[in-house]
């Protein structure tokens, strides 16, 4: 590849492709191959269509959100600009090391001129939204279930929590102390930096509007799920759909792993198993789901990055002639 690093990412890209179609191939045979493969055969073109139009709405709205957070912080990009920096990212979101998010902010760096600590504080301030959000729908889903007030309930006490400790600057560098101290002194200045700048997004309009692009993106992707699940020919609801949905992607970020490839997997499975789901069913529409967002995102990012790449060529200038 053309950016730096490239070909060490491709190679832990195509690791982590292989490991996923293993994963996935396993599970098939050893729940059932072929309740599996006719699980997956119940999603028509239609629904096919459909799920990707939710995926891409998804990033979408997080791509406008994240236009929206740089301008606040001052570096207003154009939308094309925006576009392919925001999706480069997910070209290695199943790679260690939040490589993705590294992308982007070489990326700005090189080409508009937007310092580091801004980028990674706008990255901060939508994992924060991100967060918010899926405990806020999953919360929505709980409702339904036995003792799910009491889990909502609790849902809602760490969002305000949340809520709290952003509002405040010095509530936001008392926390920021605290993770310096966890940290090597040579990251605990950029750190303080980074923070800084984050919680200029974390309250008021820019949290306001985060967050409500973050809730419609999260729960298009949810949606999506409950239209496979209903293609298979299990009737949860939509909003216990959504439910699950964020709630695999919340569990299975517990884990560290990344893009939560597998652990987010079992906690889906699980939790369809737990909606009424036979187990082959429940994978299938866990894979069908993984592949229409995680997998697709991917791709994507990948084909971002190649133009992102080219436009960058394009743009540099000629040599000058002896």
């Amino acid at each position: 590849m053309v950016l730096h690093g490239g070909g060490r990412g491709f190679r832990a890209a195509i690791i982590s492709v292989v490991l996923a179609i293993a994963l996935y191939a396993g599970y098939a045979f050893w729940s059932d191959a072929g309740r599996f493969a006719r699980a997956v055969g119940a999603i028509g073109w239609g629904e096919t269509a459909l799920i990707l139009a939710l995926s891409a709405l998804n990033y979408g709205l997080r791509c406008l959100r994240w236009r929206l957070f740089l301008a606040h912080l001052g570096h207003r990009l154009p939308a094309a600009v925006a576009l392919l920096n925001y999706l480069s990212g997910f070209a290695l979101t199943t790679t260690p090391g939040k490589a993705g998010e590294a992308i982007r902010s070489m990326q700005l760096k090189e080409r508009c001129a937007v310092p580091v600590a801004d980028s990674l504080a706008a990255f901060f301030a939508e994992r924060f939204s991100d967060v918010l959000a899926l405990i806020v729908l999953a919360a929505i889903a709980v409702l339904a279930l036995p003792g799910g007030a009491w889990l909502a309930g609790a849902a809602v006490i760490l969002v305000a929590c949340a809520l709290w400790v952003a509002a405040s600057d010095t509530r936001t560098q008392r926390l920021a102390g605290v993770a310096a101290r966890a940290l090597p002194s040579r990251f605990a200045e950029p750190l303080a930096r980074m923070l800084a700048q984050a919680g200029r997004l974390t309250r008021g309009v820019p949290l306001l509007a985060g967050l409500a692009l973050s809730l419609v993106a999260w729960a298009a992707e949810g949606y999506a799920l409950y239209v496979i699940v209903e293609a298979m020919g299990t009737a949860i609801g939509a909003a216990a759909g959504v439910g699950v949905y964020c709630a695999s992607l919340l569990a299975g970020a517990l884990f560290f792993l990344p893009g939560g490839l597998g652990s987010t997997e079992a906690i889906m499975v699980l939790l369809l198993v737990r909606s009424g789901m036979d187990l082959p069913t429940a994978g299938a529409a866990t894979v069908v789901s993984r592949v229409t967002t995680l997998w697709f995102a991917v791709a994507l990012g990948w084909l971002a990055w190649g133009a992102w790449a080219l436009g960058r060529k394009a743009t540099a200038p000629s040599p000058t002639p002896d």
